[in-house]
């Protein structure tokens, strides 16, 4: 960062008892101090330059866009797999649809492994399933 100052010097009064206090950043971005008279110890940060702030906007704005794409990259591929499922499901050609609707899903799952909802609804659906039979010995 160009012309930034190096050498900053704060003073403040002490909040337990009056005393004042100063203090200067030979570059530091924070620096410990104690008061001389109740050995309070106190920590000051640089004040931030309005460079650096613009710098944490930008860095910040990216983060965003690159989520949103992300974001909608997985929303297309959702919408994708979908569209899949419901031509399996609806496709009655070899009467296999439903078995390859759900290959179609488990591969989906294993190629995107960070939406771990969808795999935790069908993981609840099986269990609902399988808790919701019935034994009809007893």
């Amino acid at each position: 960062m160009k012309n930034q100052p190096f050498d900053i010097q704060v003073s403040f009064t002490c909040q337990y008892c009056d005393n004042k206090i100063a203090v200067e950043l030979d570059g530091e971005p924070v620096s410990v101090v104690c008061c001389s008279k109740c050995n309070k110890t106190f920590t000051v940060m640089r004040p931030a330059i309005a460079e650096e702030i613009l710098i944490d906007w930008e860095n910040e704005a990216l983060f965003q866009k690159i989520r949103a794409e992300k974001t909608q990259s997985s929303n297309s591929s959702l919408l994708s797999l979908v569209i899949r499922v419901i031509e399996l499901l609806t496709w009655r050609d070899k009467g296999n649809g439903q078995v390859e609707a759900i290959k179609e899903m488990r591969q989906w799952l294993i190629e995107h492994e960070e939406v771990p909802p969808l795999a935790e609804l069908i993981k609840l659906d099986m269990n609902s399933q399988r808790s919701a039979k019935r034994n009809w010995n007893d």
